[in-house]
């Protein structure tokens, strides 16, 4: 779904370079963290609120 293995995303996780947290045994990455890491294209809040 990113592009990259589950496996590097614990690993990145594991090593502190990605923040998480924790609901249960799931583990949540924060929209920003995705997008520091460029995972995620960085919101543009012009393009917010669907139909124009």
């Amino acid at each position: 779904m990113l592009g990259v293995s589950a496996n590097h995303v614990y690993n990145l996780i594991a090593s502190g370079q990605v923040k998480v947290t924790r609901l249960g045994r799931r583990l949540l990455v924060p929209r920003y963290e995705l997008e520091r890491l460029g995972l995620l294209p960085k919101e543009n809040p012009a393009m917010q609120g669907g139909a124009e």
